[in-house]
């Protein structure tokens, strides 16, 4: 289908150079030359309307395959990972990280069809994904040493993926403030905390992180607070950062809902806070979260929420950061929307002073 949309656009090019050029002189009792140019005009248009027809096609095949994964997810028993569920997760993952045009973007997103079922597809790949963090911490657990722990973690198939993030997301944080963060928390943590311990071992040991600015007292040692409603994943991601060693040092954990008033957390204490891309399934639910966690920040302190963009808010929700609301409590310090294999978008915010 690209390649019918590329063929479209060649021609199309061809066809404007063509108008483009310098003609050939005209015999001057020759009616025919306004004829030809019309003639020319309307075959560029004929073409402009293949390449969006073109595009029209590509859009209804994305919804299509869309439509048919969701369809085939519905019918699982369950979404514990196995042959069927990784490839359909897998081949959804990949077409909605690919790059399109963006009116073919449009068209996907904007198709009635698509929007009705997009909370469902979201919360199935929510869940999915948290079936495969426990069953992947459950596999880490059974090394014997730390050193098959730390093996069996860096097997995990997106690791890498998380590295790539996690360094991301520091190059974003260092744009907005003049130290490295020493005290994080992070909202929404999961059973298998792979962006908590890829942070600590960056705030350790990557020279770009680890060492404080000249003039600054070397601290004590980064911590990353992990902050989940679910004892289950607390449970395992405590249990996997014992069974790390050294690399788990740093870590801690709490059993806490961030929109339960009663359970509510201070975090005055943290330079940087991190919320999940799955805490809040919605852009309401998202923004009444972020404004609950920044009430309990500092002023100054950075606000680091993951979300999405184009393709991929099917995967995951868009959040909408320079709403009146939001903009009220947040001063926006960048945006980073990655092209390759990162799926997550990056919002960095500073907590302004309350009014």
């Amino acid at each position: 289908m690209l390649t019918s949309i590329s063929q479209a656009r060649m021609s199309l090019l061809a066809s404007l150079w063509r108008l483009g050029s310098t003609p050939s002189k005209p015999h001057p009792c020759c009616p025919c030359d306004s004829h030809d140019s019309l003639t020319i005009v309307e075959k560029a248009e004929l073409l402009q309307d293949e390449l969006a027809d073109a595009k029209s096609q590509k859009a209804r095949s994305l919804v299509q395959s869309i439509v048919s994964t969701h369809a085939e997810l519905l019918k699982l028993k369950d979404l514990r990972p196995g042959k069927t569920i990784n490839r359909l997760l897998g081949d959804l993952v990949t077409l909605c990280s690919d790059i399109y045009d963006q009116d073919i973007v449009n068209q996907v997103l904007n198709n009635p069809t698509l929007q009705s079922l997009l909370p469902s597809l979201r919360q199935i790949c929510a869940e999915a994904e948290a079936c495969l963090e426990h069953h992947w911490t459950d596999y880490i657990l059974r090394g014997c040493t730390p050193e098959e722990v730390q093996s069996r973690l860096k097997s995990f198939p997106y690791y890498h993926n998380y590295e790539d993030l996690t360094r991301l997301e520091l190059c974003a944080i260092l744009s907005a403030t003049k130290r490295p963060p020493s005290r994080i928390a992070f909202i929404g943590s999961g059973p298998l905390p792979l962006t908590s311990l890829c942070l600590l071992d960056a705030l350790k040991h990557d020279p770009l992180v680890s060492q404080p600015l000249s003039g600054t007292k070397p601290s004590s040692g980064p911590i990353v607070l992990n902050i989940d409603c679910s004892p289950a994943a607390i449970s395992s991601s405590l249990s996997l950062s014992l069974a790390l060693g050294p690399p788990g040092q740093g870590m801690e954990f709490i059993c806490a809902d961030v929109t339960d008033p009663v359970q509510e957390k201070d975090l005055v204490e943290f330079d940087v806070v991190y919320m999940a891309a799955l805490v809040g399934m919605s852009q309401a639910e998202k923004e009444m979260i972020i404004l609950q966690v920044a009430d309990r920040m500092r002023p100054g302190a950075l606000l680091v929420v993951r979300s999405a963009w184009g393709m991929r808010t099917c995967l995951y929700p868009e959040v909408q950061i320079a709403t009146e609301g939001l903009l009220k409590r947040l001063e926006i310090c960048v945006v980073v929307h990655p092209y390759g294999q990162v799926v997550n978008s990056v919002v960095v915010a500073r907590v302004r002073v309350r009014e």
